[in-house]
């Protein structure tokens, strides 16, 4: 123990932060009107799925579709 009365721990603990062996993400803010997102989120909750996931999906699939069109 410490002078405050605190176990002192051999390994250091893990305070937050990305887990290890996850790749490092980036962030996109988007603005949109609180009754826009209030909906968005509810029918995301009812099919199971998160708002980053699926917005995640759109964006793989639109840089997908430009590549496609920028290769013809």
């Amino acid at each position: 123990m410490n002078l405050y009365g605190i176990m002192e721990m051999d390994k250091k603990m893990n305070v937050g932060g990305r887990p290890k062996g996850r790749k490092k993400t980036s962030k996109i803010e988007v603005a949109i009107e609180p009754r826009i997102k209030q909906k968005f989120m509810e029918l995301l909750a009812i099919e199971g799925m998160t708002a980053s996931g699926q917005i995640c999906n759109w964006i793989r699939e639109y840089i997908k579709k430009h590549e496609e069109e920028n290769t013809q």
